[in-house]
This record gives C-alpha cells, sequence and structure tokens, in this order.
C-alpha cells in the first residue's frame, strides 16, 4: 500500500475526498521520513511545530525523566497520529519523545498548516480541524486509561486492569497485546522479572493463560480451560 493509500485510511483525513488529497498534501507541505529502530523521529521540532502520521511499522510514545529513566506511554501502529497534542500547545517539552519501534515509515506535515486556512481556502481544512480536536479528545482518553492503569497498588491488579481493558477493546476474552515483556513492564511501570513472576503465578492459579503476547483472560472467580 503506497504513502496516499496509507494517508486515506488515517483518521485525520476521515471524509476527505480522494480527489483533494494531491492537494491537501501540498498544502501541508508532507514529507515522508523513513527511521531505523530505536531512532528518534520529530526530535528537535524547531520554531515550525510538526505532526507525523504512521505509514509503516510502528512507533514508541516515550518519556524520560531528568535521571535518564524512560516510561513508554503509547505505542502507535499505522494510521496514528502523533505529535499532535504538542504541537497545539506550542510545547517544548523534551521529556516525551517519539521513537521507531521497528524500521517504519511516517509522514510528517506542518502544523501550523492544519490550523490555519491558506490563502487558497481549501476546502478540506475545516474538516481536518474537526478531526484534529476528534483525535486530541481520544488521545486524552488513553491517558487517563493508562492513569487507571498505574494507579493500582500491586503488580496483579496492573496487569488485570490492562489486560481486561485489551480484552474488551478486542471483543473476545483471547486477544493479542501490542507489547512485549520489556515494554510492558515500562509501560505498567513495574519491574520486569516481578511482573513476568505475577504472570507465571497468575496462569498456575488459572487466572490466566499466554503464549508471548497472545493472552486468554478468565479471572480471578474463574477457573482456565482453554489452552491457547
Amino acid at each position: 500500500m503506497n504513502a496516499k493509500e496509507l494517508v486515506r485510511e488515517c483518521p485525520l483525513f476521515h471524509q476527505i475526498a480522494p480527489e483533494d488529497l494531491e492537494a491537501m498534501l501540498n498544502c501541508l507541505n508532507a514529507r515522508e521520513q523513513k527511521a531505523r529502530r530505536r531512532t528518534f523521529i520529530m526530535e528537535t521540532p524547531g520554531e515550525h511545530p510538526l505532526i507525523g502520521v504512521v505509514l509503516s511499522g510502528s512507533v514508541e510514545m516515550i518519556s524520560e525523566d531528568f535521571f535518564g529513566k524512560k516510561s513508554l506511554l503509547s505505542v502507535l501502529p499505522v494510521g496514528s497520529v502523533f505529535g499532535e497534542s504538542y504541537s497545539c500547545v506550542k510545547a517544548r517539552n523534551r521529556t516525551i519523545a517519539y521513537q521507531a519501534r521497528e524500521e517504519c515509515r511516517v509522514l510528517l506535515l506542518d502544523y501550523e498548516r492544519i490550523l490555519h486556512a491558506c490563502k487558497l481556502v481549501c476546502r478540506f481544512h475545516h474538516r481536518m480541524i474537526e478531526n484534529m480536536l476528534e483525535l486530541i479528545a481520544e488521545k486524552n482518553l488513553e491517558l487517563v486509561e493508562k492513569l487507571e492503569v498505574i494507579s493500582r497498588s500491586t503488580i496483579r491488579e496492573k496487569l488485570l486492569t490492562y489486560l481486561a481493558r485489551e480484552a474488551e477493546r478486542s471483543g473476545s476474552r483471547v486477544f493479542t497485546i501490542p507489547m512485549g515483556r520489556v515494554e510492558l513492564a515500562e509501560y505498567l511501570c513495574a519491574d520486569r522479572s516481578a511482573m513476568t513472576r505475577e504472570l507465571a503465578r497468575m496462569q498456575r492459579e488459572g487466572i490466566l493463560r499466554y503464549d508471548r503476547r497472545t493472552f486468554a483472560l478468565y479471572g480471578e472467580n474463574n477457573a482456565a480451560k482453554d489452552i491457547i
């Protein structure tokens, strides 16, 4: 799938006519960037705030504190938009960064050209602004969900809260999460070894079963009958 086809699937461009696509990309000064695994994207936005769209691979949103400790905030799959919240408030918070989780391609857009209609008064601008507001609202809800997870007092409670949300999102008690053990521990703000031990303990108790990233969730009051 080429960049234009991927762009059409992105929620930022929802309800924008295909015939407007070429003019829209030109108006927003769109340019494609390739990134190797673990390299940073939009590290120094400078005077012109940018937002990105994931075209292939995936991107991690991470936070790094004063002492260099990193925390995984979110994993962004193909079609995701990133950087819009910080561009919106013109933030220069260098504790938030985006890095390629794997080799990926992203489309970079000038945020100011989305927010303000150009001299040509392109007909897609108002629709894009509405889409942007919806995306920011959705991201806020995602961060609230993470806060609910990491505010739990024990690793078991954090795991069950996170896995229950993933089961609800998939519509099935058998589902695949988007993170490996290292990323999951970072997301939960938990020690990886302690989290792994807790997962093994929960599997022995029949609360869940797992195979790598695939889980079957039964709950603390149900006995596990299915095997992944």
